[in-house]
């Protein structure tokens, strides 16, 4: 276990500090000089920040660390990209989510003084950390309740300063993957001239190269655990593939697992996640044998004509079918006509609910 908690990313050169009387030593940090043109710091500008802070378990060897994350960016009035930045801590009072997001908000201000940014929009991805800033609530946790305090005090040195709930999934999906990759630079070792990781799965020390990072969570799991979720009994019983990181529910991508997944596995785990997309209510499958193709009910056209109330058509092959009776359309019968004629008592439908009734299963609902 690593006990001395200090920081683990630095920058190249050292600044001047930034606000020092109102710095707090858990917040200490090496700065890189930003050398940006001299329109990019007129008052004109109106500058966004979005930040994130991430506080995440590690397996480093075999121990077990908090890690926090940082990553924050800052776009001009012209949505240019002045900067992207990320940095990884290993300081125990910083292991809080709310306090990591406060954490990042601050070296994104300090980032911002750098600039000499005067005006200043702030966006927030979580809304108690938004209810925090606009002083709409109060935090319970005292580290929390410091780095709050921070905040107000370093918001008041600029021009304009106001908070804004985020809304841009790209702004955000970006700052999380640099508090993500921050993360991810403290699990890694040096044997000799050898790099490792451990694998969160099984453990193992592997190359950081034979790891896949799962889109969405960000999870680093060495490419091996990444077959489990595509076992044929897991697909086969109608589970989806997931991130098979401990606890993780995030579903993977299918275009993303073509490296490690057969292209039966990858048909099948994109036909589960279809299927799990609609309500079972609404799911309708073509009873072609041929097709089966999965259909729901809202998209497909109805006919007009209140004898043809349940006819459908296959969106893939095109066959009419009845969607009560799951057989071909019945023409010139109804579905009651239909169901005492010896056509249906010899069809597959038949078959099945025959077979329903005698184990006693109810149609999911």
């Amino acid at each position: 276990m690593v006990n001395d908690l200090e920081l683990a990313i630095k920058n190249a050169d050292d600044l001047k500090r930034v606000d020092q009387e109102n710095k707090d030593p858990l917040l200490a940090q090496d700065e890189t000089k930003l050398d940006l043109d001299k329109e990019s710091t007129t008052t004109t500008h109106t500058y966004r920040l979005n930040s994130k802070g991430l506080v995440s378990e590690e397996l480093i060897k075999d121990d077990t660390v908090l890690v926090v994350g940082l990553g924050w960016s800052l776009c001009d009035s012209h949505d240019n990209t002045k900067l992207e930045i990320n940095k990884a801590l290993r300081k125990q009072k910083l292991a809080h989510p709310e306090a990591a997001e406060l954490a990042a908000i601050i070296h994104g201000f300090e980032s911002a003084f750098e600039l000499g940014v005067k005006n200043i929009q702030f966006f927030c991805h979580d809304s108690n950390i938004l209810a925090y800033v606009t002083r709409k609530a109060t935090p319970k946790e005292s580290i929390v309740a410091k780095l709050l305090e921070q905040v107000f005090r370093l918001q008041t040195r600029f021009t304009s300063c106001q908070a804004l709930a985020a809304v841009s999934r790209d702004d955000i999906n970006s700052v999380i993957m640099l508090a993500k990759y921050a993360i991810a630079s403290q699990t890694r070792w040096c044997e000799g001239d050898t790099e490792y990781e451990s694998c969160p799965v099984c453990y193992a020390y592997v190359s950081p190269n034979d790891k896949f990072e799962v889109r969405g969570c960000f999870h680093r799991i060495f490419v091996t655990c990444m077959r489990k979720p595509f076992s044929s009994e897991q697909l086969l019983r109608g589970n989806t593939a997931i991130c098979p990181y401990p606890d993780c529910e995030n579903d993977l991508v299918p275009e993303d697992c073509r490296g490690f997944a057969d292209a039966n596995a990858i048909t099948l785990m994109i036909q589960r996640k279809k299927e799990k997309a609609i309500p079972i209510k609404d799911r309708v499958y073509c009873p072609n044998p041929s097709c089966s193709f999965l259909m729901s009910d809202l998209d497909l056209v109805r006919n007009n004509n209140p004898q043809q109330s349940e006819a459908r058509k296959c969106m893939e092959c095109g066959l009419s079918f009845c969607k009560k009776c799951h057989v071909p359309w019945h023409y010139k019968k109804t579905c009651d006509e239909f169901k005492m004629s010896e056509s249906y008592l010899k069809s597959d439908a038949a078959l099945l609910e025959s077979f329903v009734k005698i184990q006693g299963w109810k149609k999911c609902s």
